[in-house]
């Protein structure tokens, strides 16, 4: 039995992003690593079009196939991925990337976490303006969804999913 339903999306499965309250906000936001890495500085007149958490999570149903952990589907186990990081570091003026860091966790209908692992994916900016971090950010989105598709196959070859398998008829690959 395998989670990977004929349009490729992970059966029975669904994804919540959740992120610090600083990233409700729209601001695209950096870091000066060369200067005071812990202040979380903003762009002015740069905003994206919702709040990045949000952005994540609809990027990652997207490439993963997943419905929301809010809609009415029947999830047999729930993929949380923990936002820590996301923002533009600049390690020297001229040089920047996109920062995206968090934890997933796969949760089976119990409440139970079946399994973790946590990622930081780096992704170098064009340009080191909000533009060049939008797009290394989005950049960094697109790997999560690959790496996180990547450790969702290797716990079903490991049989790390089966308390996630669905009560109905087996489904297969296609």
């Amino acid at each position: 039995v395998t989670r990977v339903s004929a349009n490729g999306g992970w059966q029975g499965l669904v994804l919540a992003v959740r992120s610090p309250p600083w990233f409700d906000s729209l601001n695209v936001d950096y870091r000066l690593a060369y200067d005071d890495p812990l202040v979380l500085r903003e762009y002015a007149g740069s905003r994206w079009a919702g709040a990045p958490g949000v952005l994540l999570a609809q990027r990652l149903r997207q490439r993963l196939g997943m419905a929301s952990s809010s809609g009415n589907a029947a999830a047999n186990c729930l993929l949380r991925f923990e936002l820590q990081e996301f923002s533009q570091v600049f390690d020297a003026p001229t040089q920047s990337r996109g920062v995206l860091q968090g934890t997933a966790s796969l949760i089976d209908a119990r409440k139970q976490r079946i399994a973790g692992k946590d990622f930081l994916i780096e992704k170098p900016a064009a340009s080191q303006d909000a533009r060049g971090g939008v797009d290394a950010l989005v950049a960094a989105g697109s790997e999560l969804a690959s790496q996180l598709g990547a450790w969702l196959g290797a716990l079903e070859k490991g049989k790390g999913m089966e308390l996630c398998q669905p009560t109905g008829p087996a489904m297969s690959k296609k």
